[in-house]
């Protein structure tokens, strides 16, 4: 039986002795979105064991079909774990803790979120609807979307396999902000990799990118953080390749390791010429928050 665990009385946390880490954030609109743009970033901060790296996959990019489509959902998602599997035995060969993830389902300002943990490594999979690339959603979620809600134009979002809802901006940013305190044990340093969202600097990406990245400003307001890594996505397929030698090797691997888990549950793979064309190239800045009101 899938354990659970609740964080209701996360606040008494602070009266358990617990030790400081550094918490290594890379937030993903879809399950195959941090692999292509901030990779190898990732799997250099997995290489300290000091490091606890999360990934959190906001929506469940399930392209419209819902828990449909021979679960694509779940394809994608699968992409992703087979990818945390890799970069963790890559660090460490010796590990032999086979594909067998601790799974559980958490309990956080009353939502329940899927949590794996393998090694230094966790991922969250929040199940949000897919916003359709432009934020207009899809009609099996009636058009709802992350940039809908951001605006507030839809009165909650349901996570697709109606483990959860959200009622508010706030109720999401509040769920947010508390997953990743706990996860910090309160105590650590707190570091963002979210979507660059300047538009001069990042063109024509995606509105599930773009309204995560907002999302998770918000976060890192509420949690006092002074900055954020913010990384240009779709349009760095035009750019040159900054990425080489082992880390690039890392890169393709990554994505070969996700395109596996997509056409290993019966789905087309991504390994082809359209999304390789972003292999190779990761580019991002570091921000301080306060600059971002005015960029």
């Amino acid at each position: 039986m899938t354990q659970i665990i609740s964080f209701l009385c996360i606040g008494l946390l602070g009266f358990i002795p617990l030790s400081a880490q550094n918490t290594k954030v890379y937030v993903a609109a879809h399950p195959d979105d941090w692999q292509l743009f901030m990779n190898p970033n990732a799997y250099k901060d997995l290489q300290n064991p000091e490091n606890k790296v999360i990934f959190l996959h906001t929506t469940a990019g399930d392209a419209g079909c819902g828990t449909g489509c021979i679960s694509y959902y779940k394809a994608r998602e699968e992409g992703s774990l087979r990818a945390i599997r890799l970069m963790c035995n890559a660090i460490n060969n010796q590990l032999k803790q086979g594909d067998d993830m601790n799974k559980t389902h958490v309990l956080i300002n009353g939502h329940s979120i899927l949590r794996y943990s393998y090694a230094n490594a966790v991922a969250y999979f929040l199940r949000l609807p897919d916003g359709n690339y432009t934020g207009v959603g899809y009609p099996l979620h009636n058009h709802s979307s992350l940039k809908y809600f951001y605006e507030g134009s839809v009165p909650e979002l349901i996570a697709i396999d109606q483990s959860t809802a959200y009622q508010s901006l706030d109720d999401l940013v509040t769920t947010l902000s508390e997953l990743l305190n706990y996860e910090s044990n309160g105590l650590g340093q707190v570091s963002l990799n979210i979507a660059e969202t300047n538009a001069e600097r990042n063109p024509e990406d995606h509105s599930d990118h773009l309204h995560s990245s907002f999302i998770m400003q918000q976060v890192a307001r509420s949690l006092g953080l002074e900055s954020v890594r913010l990384y240009e996505e779709y349009a760095t397929n035009k750019k040159p390749i900054n990425v080489v030698d082992a880390d690039f090797l890392m890169n393709a691997g990554v994505w070969g390791a996700t395109a596996s888990g997509l056409s290993d549950h019966y789905h087309n793979s991504t390994w082809d010429e359209g999304h390789n064309a972003w292999l190779g190239r990761q580019y991002f800045r570091e921000v301080l928050l306060s600059d971002l009101e005015n960029d």
